[in-house]
Formats: structure tokens, C-alpha cells, sequence
């Protein structure tokens, strides 16, 4: 964006471990929500006293529909005189993916208009793309309105940003993506990213409620990659199957994959082991043995590929590509 990315969150610090947390919250109207990636439960414990539970992820979002689907279908309704400017819509051409259409519309609002905490101006979809700012709210409306004009459906979201010493009101939004329905996006945040620190109202918060925090960790931001600059959770993500070449007396060895942010997957080389949905970017396999590390390997993997190598048990570490 021409102004930082993180706008809205200027005053929050963000929790570090885990994709979920727990709230109470007293006042206002939580609803229990779901979405790719996003999980809200509430329970009533007093009157206007509720305890949230969200778990979030950054997984990839493994949607498979073209765009082309998106258009042949039922077309949603867009704000009276709003159009796509046009060196947006000439990039939308029927042979993209779904997932790949949406993404360049979530990331031309990102790059071409401005978080303004401040504005006072209407924050309705023309008129934050006329003049090219707003609040979170008028960012999202016209995120959603954009999306609508494209084709897809879309809504707003409303609720709280929650940091570790105060609540705001705030708003994103949700895209429908073929195969995987309803995907959360904020556009001050990155592209398709939501964190536990979003929590779900039935409408507006007008009165902030009082939240304390009973249990948080972390969003899993650092695990994302980027694209043009902004954080974003990848649509497809990658396989990779290893083999274990020599014999072993014993249990069999242990495949330990570990990616950024403390991304840590294990499974037995029995006898292989299938690694899936893996976010690209770098990882680190280590092939473990009667408590010994007996090969180390730097794997760098993009969206969508598919690996397989064989693990020879006598290699030392070093950096490569695996065998497609």
C-alpha cells in the first residue's frame, strides 16, 4: 500500500505461538462463525458475558475452480455505479484460476489504496476508490465490492482486532472460492490472512466490550510467503515423499520436517514418508536413527510442485532442490 500495510495495527502486538486463543468478552454480540481457515466458537457464561474460542490457519487454501466457473455463474449484485477501473478488469481473463483472479483484485486494492485510520470521509466502495483511502472499513467494503464486480461472491466481516493491551473495532472481508467456499481475507493485513486476534461480531461494534485474553499464541503470519511484497496464504501447496534407501536394525527412521515460523511435521520412513499441503519455501529435512541425525537436506519447495526423493543415509548437509 502507499501507507503502511499494517495501518490498523499500529497498536497491537500480536501473540507468538499456536494458531488459536481464547477470550472472555463482556458486551457486544459475538457469533459463532467458520470459514477456510477460520474457526469461532462462543459461549454464553452471563448475560452479556462471553468466553470466544478461535483457531485460525495458514494452510493452503487447495481451491481448484477456474475463473471462467466464476463467471458462468449467477452474478452478484454490486453498488449502483460501480465499475472495475480498467486496468484492473483487462487483467481478469477467463483462463485464470479462481484463487488467481480474486488474489490480483485482493492485491490491486492493497497496492492502490490507502489505510487511513483517520479519514472521516464516506467509507462506502466509490467513494473510497474515487479518492483512494480509507479506514478498515471502507479498504474491506470496497475489497467486497470489487470481488462482487468480478464475479465472485464476497461480503464484509465485523468484529474486534484484539492486541495484547486494548480491542478495536475493525472489519475484513470473505470471499467465496470454488471447492472450499467462504475464505477470509484481510485487506490490511496481507492477502487471503486472518489471525486469532479477529474476532467475529454479529454486526457493527459501535461500544467497544470489554476482552481479556485468557489464552493466545501465535497468528502464523511468519510462516507465510510473499507476493509482490505482501503477505499471502498461497492457494496450493507441496508434496514431497521421501524414501528410505539402506537397512536400519531397529525402529524405522524418522523423518523430521521443519519450515519457518516452527513449522514442524514428523512421520516414519516406513517405508516412506508423505509430507502434504506443505507452504513453499525453504524447509529442512533431518532423517533421525537411534537418536542420531544420519542426513540433513535444505529442500526448496514452490506451490503446487510434487517431490520425491530417496534418502541414502550418508549425505551431508547441504542445500538442493529434490527430484520431481
Amino acid at each position: 500500500m502507499k501507507a503502511t500495510l499494517f495501518a490498523c495495527l499500529l497498536l497491537l502486538v500480536l501473540p507468538a505461538h499456536g494458531e488459536e486463543a481464547l477470550y472472555l468478552v463482556v458486551g457486544g454480540e459475538p457469533v459463532p462463525a467458520a470459514a477456510n481457515g477460520y474457526h469461532q466458537e462462543v459461549t454464553r457464561k452471563a448475560d452479556d458475558v462471553f468466553e470466544i474460542h478461535v483457531v485460525t490457519s495458514q494452510a493452503p487454501i487447495e481451491s481448484v475452480g477456474s475463473y471462467d466457473s466464476v463467471l458462468r455463474g449467477e452474478r452478484p449484485d454490486v453498488p449502483d455505479d460501480f465499475t472495475l477501473p480498467r486496468r484492473l478488469s483487462t487483467k481478469l481473463t477467463r483462463d485464470l484460476g479462481a484463487w488467481d483472479a480474486a488474489t490480483i483484485i485482493l492485491e490491486w486494492v492493497a497496492k492502490n489504496v490507502v489505510v487511513d485510520t483517520g479519514d472521516e470521509s464516506p467509507q462506502d466502495a466509490v467513494s473510497v476508490l474515487a479518492r483512494g483511502r480509507g479506514r478498515c472499513s471502507g479498504v474491506a467494503n470496497l475489497a467486497a465490492a470489487m470481488l462482487r464486480a468480478a464475479g465472485f461472491e464476497a461480503r464484509t466481516v465485523s468484529g474486534l482486532l484484539v492486541g495484547d493491551n486494548e480491542a478495536i473495532p475493525h472489519r475484513w472481508i470473505e470471499c467465496r472460492l470454488p471447492a472450499v467456499g467462504w475464505v477470509p481475507s484481510d485487506p490490511t493485513l496481507g492477502l487471503w490472512t486472518v489471525t486469532p486476534r479477529h474476532l467475529v461480531f454479529a454486526d457493527t461494534v459501535k461500544a467497544t466490550p470489554r476482552v481479556q485474553i485468557l489464552e493466545s499464541g501465535a497468528d502464523g503470519l511468519n510462516r507465510l510467503p510473499r507476493q509482490g511484497g505482501l503477505l499471502v496464504r498461497p492457494n496450493l501447496g507441496a508434496d514431497l515423499v521421501c524414501r528410505f534407501q539402506s537397512q536400519v536394525s531397529g525402529p524405522s527412521p524418522l523423518a523430521v520436517l521443519r519450515g519457518g515460523g516452527g513449522d514442524v511435521r514428523r512421520a516414519r520412513l516406513d517405508p516412506e514418508a508423505r509430507f502434504s499441503g506443505l507452504l513453499p519455501g525453504r524447509w529442512v529435512l533431518e532423517v533421525e536413527t537411534g537418536g542420531e541425525i544420519i542426513e540433513r537436506r535444505t529442500l526448496l519447495l514452490r506451490s503446487g510442485e510434487y517431490h520425491s526423493f530417496t534418502v541414502t543415509g550418508n549425505s551431508s548437509p547441504h542445500d538442493m532442490r529434490p527430484g520431481s
